[in-house]
Parts: structure tokens; C-alpha cells; sequence
């Protein structure tokens, strides 16, 4: 029977996985906030001795939380995941250093996970603006389960189509005022679908990334305690 290494874009193998995030938590990328939009790992040699070059990108997840026991979630339009529930998260933009010469910085990751918010579920600005953001614990880099193949060229990064690249991600608690069951929604982006959910019914195999439940639960006891 021939081995899978790769499913849905997303590398599947235990031993290939371990020794990416050894590379990963063996870097200084950045406790919190990454300096940089990709930062490069060297490269593996896959079972076929196909060499693939592999690389760490950041992203941010907005925990769009009443305390009512209502969070936002979306359906995932594309692999890795789809069809699945996730949190309207994405990756930190590359931005114009403004120096002129040609370089690039790196958005900040709250402001990563507002525009996220915004742009996959058509939550209001206006909803955000009077919000209680709240960082739940430390950007991680500990995630495995989150190394994916780049399905195309990723612009203004060195990664290129069928390249390697690990995900560290930071969880924000975006505590909304009243309920969100009178939220007005609307998908955009990747999302096929955006929802209010009560968190009590969710359960882990609904989720295209094994530790959105548990940041749920995480930014809940951080942000939801009075």
C-alpha cells in the first residue's frame, strides 16, 4: 500500500512534521510579534528524495466571543479543511517598510485579526471598534498538525508552488458588547459560510484545525470571567 505524506495540501506525516517544528521552535522568530512575513527553514529530503524547501509563516485568529456563550465561526471554502468549521483567521500581510527600498515589514498581528474578522465574516467595523481584544496566551509554534503545501506562488514571500510552510499562530479574544445573535454576518474571502455557533455544541471533529476548539475555550477563560 503506498504511503501518504500529503492530503488536502497539508503534510500528514509524523516524522516530517516533528522535525519541521524542531526547526521552528529552534529559530527566534519572534515571541508575539514575527519580524518578518516568511522566514526560511532549509529544506527536507521527502521518501521519494524529492527535495522540498520548507518555510514558517504567521497568522493571527480573532476569538469573536459574546458572553453568552455565542462565538463566530466559519465553513471553510477550501482545502486544507473545507467544509469544516474554523475560526475567520489568516496570515500576517507583508507591508512596504517605507524606507524605498523595495523591503518589507510585517502587520501587526491584532491588526491581522480584526481585517481577518472583517473580511471573512462582514462583521461591522463599528462592532469591532467598541470590542475588548484580548491576546490569549503566546503566539504557538508547537503545531504540527498545521504544515502546509503551498497550492501556488505565495506573493511578496520566497515561497513557491509545492514548497513546505508551518503556521504559528496568536488568538485574540474579541469580546463583543451584547449578543451576537443579533449580529448582522456575511462571508467573504475563503469563508463558504460565517455563523453564530453556541460553543457548548461544538465538538473537535467539526474543526479543520485541531486547536481552534481549544483557543475557543482558552480566550473564553481569559476574556470571560465577570
Amino acid at each position: 500500500m503506498m504511503t501518504v505524506f500529503v492530503k488536502d495540501h497539508m503534510l500528514v506525516d509524523p516524522a516530517l512534521q516533528q522535525e519541521i517544528v524542531r526547526r521552528v521552535e529552534a529559530g527566534n522568530f519572534g515571541a508575539d510579534e514575527p519580524g518578518q512575513a516568511a522566514a526560511a527553514l532549509g529544506f527536507i529530503i521527502m521518501p521519494d528524495g524529492k527535495r522540498v524547501s520548507v518555510y514558517l509563516r504567521h497568522a493571527a485568529d480573532p476569538v469573536l466571543l459574546d458572553c453568552a456563550g455565542h462565538v463566530v465561526l466559519i465553513t471553510r471554502r477550501n482545502n486544507p479543511g473545507a467544509g469544516l468549521r474554523a475560526l475567520p483567521g489568516g496570515f500576517l500581510d507583508p507591508i512596504p517598510n517605507g524606507d524605498g527600498d523595495g523591503g518589507f515589514g510585517i502587520e501587526q498581528a491584532v491588526t491581522a485579526a480584526l481585517r481577518e474578522a472583517m473580511e471573512e465574516t462582514g462583521i461591522s467595523k463599528d462592532i469591532l471598534t467598541a470590542a475588548e481584544v484580548t491576546p490569549v496566551g503566546r503566539r504557538s509554534y508547537n503545531r504540527p498538525f498545521d504544515i502546509r503545501e503551498a497550492w501556488c506562488d505565495i506573493p511578496d514571500t520566497a515561497i513557491l508552488k509545492g514548497d513546505f510552510f508551518a503556521v504559528s499562530t496568536q488568538a485574540f479574544c474579541v469580546r463583543i458588547k451584547g449578543t451576537l445573535s443579533t449580529v448582522s454576518l456575511h462571508a467573504g474571502d475563503d469563508a463558504a459560510d460565517a455563523r453564530v455557533e453556541l460553543v457548548a455544541g461544538l465538538r473537535p471533529q467539526q474543526f479543520a484545525v485541531l486547536d481552534h476548539l481549544p483557543l475557543i475555550m482558552q480566550a473564553i477563560a481569559t476574556c470571560c470571567h465577570d
